[in-house]
C-alpha cells in the first residue's frame, strides 16, 4: 500500500541525477495554494500524466480554453518514469504469441488483436520521435533511434522462432501493413555474435527501438504543457491526494457539460473540485479503489533495478553500442549517445533461480534501498558477456544503482479509459514494465476520448479499454484456476531464449514444489521447470506437459 508522504527516501536514479538544473521542475508550486476549481485534474506527474497534459494543452485539443491542473505527490518523474532503462523497445513476434495465449496465463486476445497491440507499440515510437523532432529537443532529451539487438541463447529453438515471426509477420499483413516492419533474423551465431557483440549466443532479432533520457522527456513535455497559449495548466509537486468523491456541482466556473457532478478531490493541500478526473497512477493506481472493486487487485506493484555502468574504452567512442538490447534472462540496456553510459536492468530471475530472491519480494512499493546480490548481479553483466570488454579502471565499471516500481498487470494490458459507473473518472495506468512503448500510445488516445467522448479503435487497441466486461473476464478465469485447484507461481522454465522465470497457474505439490499442469521435468539445479515449445506460447500441451504463459 502507498503511503504519501513516504516514510523512506528513495533511491536517485542516473536519469534523476543528471538532470538537477534550474530547468528540471523540483518542487515546483510546492507550497502554492491550488485553485478551486479546475476543468481536468490529472492525478501523477511521470510519463503518462506529462504526455496527456502535452496533448491536452496543444492548440485544438481538449484543454484549449480550459484549465488543467496536474498534482504530483513528490516531484515530477520521482517514480517508474525517473527511474526506469530509457529503453523505447516496441515488442515483436515473441509478445504477439503470448498475448494470445488464454487468460489468466495470458491476454487472451485474438490473432488480430494481438497484431493491434503490437503495431500500437510501434506507433508510440513514432509519436515520440515525431513530438521530438516537431519541438526540437532531440539533443536536450539524448533522444536516439536504431535498432534492438533481441539475443537467444538455445539454438535448438531457431526453427520454432523463425515460425513465430512469420506467423507475425503474416498477422501483419492481414491488417494491411507491409514488408517485415524492418525487422530480420540473425540466424548464423557467429554473425549473431559480430553484430551483437554478445558472446555465447546462437541468433539474435534485430528491430526498431529508440533510447531516450526519461527524466529530461518528461519535464520537456511538462515544460511545454505549461507553455501553452490555449490552456490554462499548471503543475503542483509535493501534493499528494488522500481521497476523492463524486458530488452534484454547484460550481459557475466548470464546462456546461461537466457541471451535473463533479469530483471533489482531497489533497494535502486543501480540495479542489474537477470536471473531470485522471488517474495517471500506475503501480499506485490501487490505493484509490476499495477491495470490492475489481480494479483494485488487477494492477500491481513490483520492484525493479537498474544500473549505470561506465564502459571502459573499448566500448566507448566509435566502439559503443550499435544498437538498445533485450537479452536471455529478461536483462536490458541502452547506451547513451551523449555520455556513453550504459543503463542495464534485469536479472531477477537468475536471482530466483539460484536461491538469491524469492519471488514475493517484489511486490513492493519501497524503492529506497537496492539488492547486494542483484547490485553484483548488474555489475558482473557487461564484463561477463560482452566481447573483450577489457579492464575497469576506478571509476569505470558499475557507477550507480537504483531501484523503481513498475506494474504486473493481470490480463498484461494497460487499463485506459473512463472507469465504469464511474462517469467522469478516467484511468491510465499498468505498463507492465512496458511503459515506454506504451505511454505515448495511450496518452494520445486518451486525450482524444476526453475531447470526443468515444473511443478511437484506430489510436488504441479495444483491448485495452477499461470494461466492466474486460474485468470480470479476468476475474472469472481466476475462479476458474481456482477451482481446478491451481494458483498463481512463478517457475523456472526452458522457452524458446533460454531459461527465464515465467508466471503460471499451476498446482503446488504437498512438498510444496510445483507441480506444472500436465506434468513438469528437473532442471540441473533441481528447479522445477516447465517445458518448452507450445506451452510457452500460452497453451496446454497434452502432449510434452506445460502450462502456458505469457512471455514478453
Amino acid at each position: 500500500m502507498s503511503t504519501f508522504p513516504q516514510p523512506f527516501i528513495s533511491t536517485c536514479s542516473h536519469w534523476q541525477a543528471t538532470n538537477k538544473g534550474p530547468s528540471s521542475l523540483y518542487l515546483i508550486n510546492k507550497d502554492t495554494p491550488l485553485p478551486k476549481e479546475a476543468d481536468i485534474v490529472i492525478v501523477g506527474g511521470g510519463m503518462m500524466g506529462c504526455a496527456l497534459a502535452y496533448f491536452l494543452t496543444r492548440p485544438g485539443g481538449e484543454g484549449e480554453g480550459k484549465k488543467v491542473v496536474l498534482l504530483e505527490a513528490k516531484d515530477i518523474a520521482s517514480g517508474a518514469t525517473g527511474r526506469n532503462g530509457g529503453h523505447v523497445g516496441p515488442a515483436t513476434y515473441k509478445s504477439f504469441h503470448g498475448l494470445q495465449a488464454p487468460l489468466p496465463t495470458g491476454a487472451g486476445v485474438s490473432r488480430d488483436e494481438a497484431a493491434r497491440i503490437i503495431q500500437a507499440e510501434r506507433d508510440n515510437l513514432e509519436i515520440i520521435s515525431e513530438i521530438i523532432e516537431k519541438e526540437g529537443i532531440a539533443e536536450t532529451v539524448d533522444f536516439w533511434r536504431g535498432h534492438l539487438c533481441e539475443t537467444h541463447s538455445v539454438k535448438d529453438k531457431l526453427q520454432k522462432r523463425k515460425e513465430m515471426y512469420e506467423d507475425w509477420l503474416s498477422a501483419r499483413r492481414d491488417l494491411g501493413l507491409k514488408g517485415n516492419g524492418d525487422t530480420s533474423f540473425i540466424a548464423d551465431a557467429d554473425e549473431a555474435i559480430k553484430v551483437s557483440r554478445h558472446q555465447g549466443i546462437a541468433s539474435c532479432h534485430l528491430r526498431p527501438a529508440g533510447s531516450v533520457h526519461s527524466h529530461k522527456l518528461c519535464t520537456a513535455l511538462a515544460t511545454l504543457a505549461l507553455a501553452s497559449t490555449t490552456s490554462d495548466f499548471s503543475i503542483h509537486s509535493w501534493t499528494p491526494i488522500s481521497s476523492f468523491s463524486q458530488t452534484p456541482s454547484s460550481s459557475s466556473f466548470l464546462s456546461e457539460k461537466f457541471k451535473p457532478k463533479t469530483w471533489t478531490i482531497k489533497t494535502s493541500k486543501g480540495e479542489i473540485v474537477a470536471g473531470r478526473l485522471v488517474l495517471a497512477t500506475n503501480a499506485h493506481t490501487k490505493n484509490f479503489f476499495p477491495e470490492s472493486e475489481a480494479i483494485q487487485s488487477h494492477i500491481r506493484p513490483r520492484l525493479a533495478q537498474c544500473a549505470l555502468i561506465t564502459p571502459p574504452p573499448s566500448y566507448s567512442g566509435a566502439q559503443s553500442l550499435k544498437h538498445t538490447y533485450n537479452m536471455t534472462g529478461g536483462y536490458y540496456l541502452v547506451q547513451s549517445r551523449l555520455s556513453g553510459g550504459i543503463i542495464l536492468g534485469g536479472g531477477w530471475d537468475d536471482l530466483v533461480r539460484d536461491g538469491r530472491a524469492k519471488d514475493e519480494e517484489r511486490e513492493t512499493v519501497n524503492d529506497s534501498q537496492v539488492g547486494e546480490e542483484w547490485t553484483k548481479l548488474l555489475a558482473d553483466y557487461c564484463k561477463t558477456n560482452f566481447v573483450n570488454w577489457g579492464e575497469e579502471g576506478y571509476g569505470e565499471g558499475l557507477t550507480r544503482v537504483w531501484t523503481g516500481i513498475l506494474t504486473s498487470v493481470k490480463d498484461y494490458l494497460p487499463l485506459v479509459g473512463e472507469v465504469p459507473s464511474s462517469p467522469g473518472l478516467f484511468v491510465s495506468a499498468g505498463f507492465e514494465g512496458h511503459g515506454m512503448s506504451r505511454i505515448f500510445s495511450c496518452a494520445r488516445a486518451l486525450s482524444q476520448t476526453l475531447q470526443t467522448g468515444s473511443w478511437d479503435d484506430s489510436l488504441l487497441p479495444r483491448s485495452f479499454e477499461i470494461t466492466a466486461e474486460r474485468l470480470e473476464r479476468v476475474q472469472e478465469a481466476e475462479r476458474k484456476a481456482e477451482r481446478e485447484g491451481l494458483e498463481e507461481v512463478m517457475i523456472s522454465a526452458v522457452g524458446e531464449d533460454g531459461e527465464e522465470r515465467i508466471r503460471v497457474y499451476a498446482k503446488k505439490k504437498l512438498d510444496g514444489s510445483v507441480g506444472v499442469v500436465g506434468g513438469a521435468e528437473k532442471g540441473e539445479k533441481g528447479e522445477t521447470m516447465g517445458r518448452a515449445s507450445k506451452s510457452m506460447l500460452g497453451k496446454k500441451e497434452e502432449e510434452k506437459g506445460g502450462w502456458g504463459c505469457l512471455i514478453c
